[in-house]
This record gives structure tokens, sequence and C-alpha cells, in this order.
């Protein structure tokens, strides 16, 4: 069966959001690459990758304080700059990914669905964060809500 080919994404193609992109200015202005500053505030990198491009929104006040204190930003722009891009995206749960994907022929389907309408083959199923019980879509590696890691089952 033909996979789709993921194409990777130029910096100018990514919309970062208020928060991600304040992120992203001060850690290239610090001249800091990805893992060094998640060294600095006790993240891995994958975690700070998403944060700065906009996949995770909300952002743990502890982690705000660690990435001003790393970027020499204030608390406050930092707290305000995160619930600007959270607030886009209600948590809710049946906000969240309202199509699905599918793996094999790369048709769109609403997020009910369990088999593919144009292939018929089975779509992934939806992943429930342990920690927040916020349903992700099955793919991700980190909650949309809170940020923690997915157990990949």
């Amino acid at each position: 069966m033909a996979r789709r080919k993921l194409q990777k994404r130029s910096f100018d193609d990514i919309a970062r959001g208020s928060f991600g992109g304040l992120i992203f200015a001060a850690r290239k202005q610090h001249v800091l690459t990805q893992a060094q500053l998640a060294e600095k505030i006790e993240r891995d990198r994958p975690w700070l990758s998403d944060v700065e491009t906009g996949k995770i929104t909300h952002v743990l006040d502890e982690d705000i304080r660690a990435l001003a204190h790393a970027l020499g930003l204030d608390v406050d722009q930092l707290l305000s700059a995160r619930n600007r891009s959270s607030s886009r995206l209600s948590p809710e749960p049946e906000n969240i990914g309202m199509r699905q994907t599918c793996n094999t022929c790369g048709k769109s389907n609403p997020s009910t669905a369990n088999f593919c309408s144009n292939c018929g083959e089975k779509l992934p199923e939806n992943i429930e964060c342990p920690a927040c019980h916020l349903t992700n879509r099955s793919e991700a590696n980190f909650c949309n809500g809170c940020g923690e890691p997915l157990s990949s089952g």
C-alpha cells in the first residue's frame, strides 16, 4: 500500500502562535539550540519543539518560570502569551482533532469515524492522556493539554 510522504516544513511555514513564537525568537536571540534550552529548563527537546511550533499550547507555570529565567524574559509576558495561545483552542475533547487523516490513503475523515470513507482501512484510535484525561490524536507523543508524554500503549 502506498504511504503518504511527509514533507518537512520550513521555519517560515510554521504557525507558532504568540507563545511559541516568543520562545522561538528568544531562544534564537540567545543563540541556543532546542537541546541546550531544554537541558537548562529540565525538559526534553521534543517537548520544547512542540511548544515552539504550537503543538502544545498549555505550558505549566513552573515551566513558564524556567523558560523566563533561562531566556531572560518577563514571567508575566510569557503567561500572557501562553494564555492567548491557549485560548485559541477549546480544551473540550470534541474540539480537538475534528478531522483525522487515514494513514493509508491520506483522506480526511470525521474524528468520530472508525474506518476511512475512501479506502475502508481502520483509522487509528485516539489516546487519552493519563495525567489530564484529554483526548489526543493517535500520532501525538505529548498531550495537547498538559504537555505530558503519552504512552504508546
